[in-house]
């Protein structure tokens, strides 16, 4: 079950590359969020603590409702509803996503030969690390690059469990601390993006065109 969640993890990493709207984004983090909480609460079935418990509480709350709706809240603000307009869809980002995560899976095969890993959630972890920066890179919107933190904030996640560390509930309150980085970001991308567009700007467009 563990596997298919994974697995299910690096569909949502191709329907990032195939998309440029920042409501799918939304979706992605939402979708991610679940999946990695599944991951961790299946993991830890059969070792039942309540730091596991509160752990996967923390990403189900954080990942999959406050984060959504703080970046829902700042497109209704700037009105970006219709998506990530200075960057068309192109089919080379999904060739890319596609070469990332058959990479991803061939580096974890490789590493379980030399050490006991999880192959199949080690290779999403890879994935989704790569992914997010591939994302940074590929988008120019700020919003688009607070995405892409979060999604390699899952792969983080994911790693520990990859790895079969003996404390993986640490590395994710370690990625905890990154939400005041987060937050910090959102902050920068909607001042930024307000100095694009000024009160009356729309309208100034409107009389050069007429």
């Amino acid at each position: 079950m563990i596997n298919a969640l994974a697995i299910l993890f690096c569909l949502t990493l191709i329907y990032l590359a195939v998309t440029t709207r920042l409501s799918a984004y939304v979706l992605i983090l939402v979708l991610q969020g679940v999946l990695v909480a599944g991951v961790h609460t299946l993991a830890f079935f059969h070792d039942f603590a309540w730091s596991h418990v509160a752990v996967a509480a923390g990403v189900l709350l954080v990942r999959t409702f406050l984060i959504p709706t703080y970046i829902v809240k700042i497109m209704r603000d700037l009105d970006m509803r219709h998506g990530d307009n200075t960057r068309r869809y192109h089919p080379g980002f999904l060739i890319q996503m596609a070469a990332v995560i058959v990479g991803a899976f061939v580096l974890s095969h490789q590493l379980s030969r030399l050490t006991p890993v999880n192959v199949v959630p080690l290779g999403a972890a890879i994935a989704g690390m790569a992914a997010g920066g591939l994302l940074i890179v590929r988008r120019r919107l700020l919003l688009a690059h607070v995405v892409g933190f979060l999604i390699i904030e899952n792969g983080l996640f994911l790693l520990g469990l990859g790895v079969r560390a003996e404390m993986p509930w640490t590395i994710e309150l370690a990625g905890f601390l990154d939400l005041f980085v987060l937050i910090f970001l959102m902050g920068i991308a909607m001042n930024h993006l307000k100095t694009h567009f000024p009160e009356g700007g729309s309208d100034e467009l409107t009389g050069l065109r007429d």
